[in-house]
C-alpha cells in the first residue's frame, strides 16, 4: 500500500523547517566576573520576544560552606547556604508587589526551606504577614 503524494501545504513546511529548526532568536547576554576573594558575580538579560528577563547571582565559597543568592527582575530573591560536605540546603524565596502610586506593598510572601538528606522542613510566610504554613517531610 503506497501513499498518495505530500500535502501541498507540507511542501513549505518542510523547507521551513530545514532551515529554522533548532534555530533560536533570543538575545542573551551575559557577564561574570571573580574575585580574588572568592566571590562570583553573574549578571544575565535575556529578550526573548517581547518578554525581558533579567537576573544577578552571586556565589561565594567560604571554607567548607558554598552561598548562593539570585534575585531577578520579579524581584524573587532566592538563597541556598550549604556546607559542601553535610549536603544540607538552605533555600530562601521572597515574592514582593509595591504600588508606587500609593505606595504601599500589594504583596509580600517569604519561604523557607531546609533540606537535609533524611528530612526537609518548609515555612511559608503568606498574604503580606497574615498567614503561616509550615511542613515536615522525613524521607
Amino acid at each position: 500500500m503506497s501513499k498518495g503524494p505530500g500535502l501541498f501545504a507540507d511542501i513549505g513546511k518542510y523547507a521551513k523547517d530545514l532551515l529554522t529548526r533548532d534555530y533560536s532568536t533570543d538575545q542573551k547576554f551575559s557577564i561574570s566576573t571573580n574575585s580574588v576573594s572568592g566571590v562570583a558575580l553573574t549578571s544575565t538579560a535575556l529578550k526573548n520576544g517581547v518578554l525581558h528577563a533579567a537576573n544577578v547571582a552571586t556565589q561565594y565559597k567560604y571554607r567548607n560552606t558554598f552561598f548562593d543568592v539570585k534575585i531577578d527582575t520579579d524581584f524573587n530573591v532566592k538563597s541556598l547556604v550549604y556546607p559542601m560536605n553535610k549536603f544540607v540546603s538552605i533555600d530562601h524565596n521572597t515574592l514582593t508587589g509595591y504600588d508606587t502610586t500609593s505606595r504601599t506593598f500589594t504583596k509580600y510572601n517569604v519561604g523557607v526551606s531546609v533540606t537535609k538528606p533524611d528530612q526537609c522542613v518548609s515555612i511559608i510566610l503568606g498574604d503580606k504577614g497574615d498567614s503561616i504554613k509550615a511542613s515536615l517531610l522525613p524521607r
